[in-house]
């Protein structure tokens, strides 16, 4: 049974649930384990800020239960109807008989369909609308497509404490809440954003600019690490990523069945190295696609490559096609590579879906039939080359 109590300011607690062993979340690689944060204010009025996923609900009801009965809760706010924070809802309102559940109405709306034949006591809430705790007020403001329609953040008026949902999370399972306290949480807050939240970039500009003048000394997200230093920073990360997150470096992925593709893919990025660009190399049969999704996201140029299985890119570089378009690419540089042997396809293929993603720029791509001479290895230099001369030029 949990002990710890974790306080962000006086009277408001962390009662989230630590996923350790979660590697797949919705499709998103997670090798340090997962985080369903949940906050629990004490005033007048006894208010629980999102659940957990379904499975913790006993963890989250036993940490309430270190600091309150959960029966005296008044309200549950639910900013986000997805399962991981809603569906611990019907046990809750069991537990906790007289707590009405405070959402928008379209988010109630949801819940109902989510979770039919149960009877929510919905407390319905307007965008701009608050609620008097005691000595609290809560503000509810509505982000529409961060990242579903019914998504709202709550900002807690007297602490200037943002209840941020989804935005500024990451997936991270950690002894610390804080990530003044962790080192490495640019990799995970990187990947869930490219994965989780990129595809809804104008909406978060949006929801940045409405928010701007509003004093936040904290943010809590519905999971990972909460943010209480250096919180320009993290803004600043965020509408760059949500603007233009290209940086000067490029991207090699690749997928092959017998090394032809993978000396092609190894050559090009050794052309992109001599021009002094960084660059880093992908395997898409080995390497997970949502982990290379954040890099496609920072990288201003992407070069793909696949060799030809009957006339189509190789399986692996097919699927993660979607993870690039995604990312909305439209200020990248790329291109296509690929072997084949009695007739391709590969090439052409890749080099349509890039032009229909509206990249800045699609090169020629580059094709080798058979095994790659030491002249064609030649060519993937020089092309390598020609994507870091064009990186470079671009800033």
């Amino acid at each position: 049974m949990p002990t710890e109590k974790v306080e962000l300011v006086k009277g408001v607690y962390w009662v989230g649930a630590i996923d350790w062993m979660l590697r797949d979340f919705h499709g998103l690689w997670t090798p340090r384990g997962g985080t369903y944060n949940a906050y629990l204010i004490i005033d007048e009025k006894i208010t629980l800020i999102d659940t957990v996923a379904p499975n913790f609900t006993d963890e989250l009801l036993d940490r309430i239960r270190t600091i309150i009965d959960p029966a005296k809760i008044d309200y549950i706010i639910c900013q986000h109807v997805e399962p991981d924070h809603s569906a611990s809802y019907a046990r809750l309102i069991e537990v906790a008989p007289k707590a009405k559940i405070v959402t928008s109405k379209r988010g109630a709306e949801y819940l109902s369909a989510h979770y039919p034949g149960i009877d929510f006591p919905y407390k319905i809430v307007e965008d701009g609308g608050t609620l008097s705790l005691g000595k609290r007020t809560l503000q509810f403001v509505a982000v529409p497509m961060v990242h579903w329609p019914e998504t709202m953040v709550s900002y807690l008026v007297e602490e200037q404490l943002l209840f941020s949902n989804d935005a500024f999370g990451m997936q991270i399972a950690s002894s610390q809440r804080f990530a003044d306290q962790v080192e490495e949480w640019y990799e995970p807050l990187r990947s869930y954003y490219s994965y989780i939240v990129r595809w809804n970039a104008r909406p978060v500009l949006k929801a940045l600019e409405k928010t701007k003048d509003v004093p936040i000394k904290i943010i809590a997200p519905s999971h990972g690490l909460i943010w209480r230093k250096d919180l320009g920073k993290i803004v600043e990360i965020y509408k760059r990523w949500s603007s233009s997150p290209e940086k000067p470096q490029a991207l090699v992925v690749y997928s092959t069945v017998w090394g032809s593709t993978r000396k092609m893919a190894h050559a090009i990025r050794e052309g992109v190295a001599s021009t002094g660009v960084p660059c880093e190399i992908f395997d898409l049969e080995r390497d997970p696609h949502s982990r290379i999704q954040g890099a496609a996201m920072e990288a201003k140029a992407i070069a793909v490559g696949a060799m030809t299985y009957n006339v189509d890119p190789y399986y692996p570089t097919q699927a993660f096609m979607p993870y690039i378009k995604h990312l909305r690419p439209t200020d990248k540089i790329g291109v296509a590579f690929g072997s084949y042997g009695w007739g391709g396809g590969a090439t052409s293929d890749i080099t349509k879906q890039l032009t229909a993603m509206k990249f800045g720029e699609v090169l020629d791509p580059l094709d080798v039939k058979w095994r790659p001479t030491e002249e064609d290895l030649k060519r993937c230099f020089e092309l390598g080359k020609k994507l870091g001369q064009k990186v470079k030029a671009a800033f």
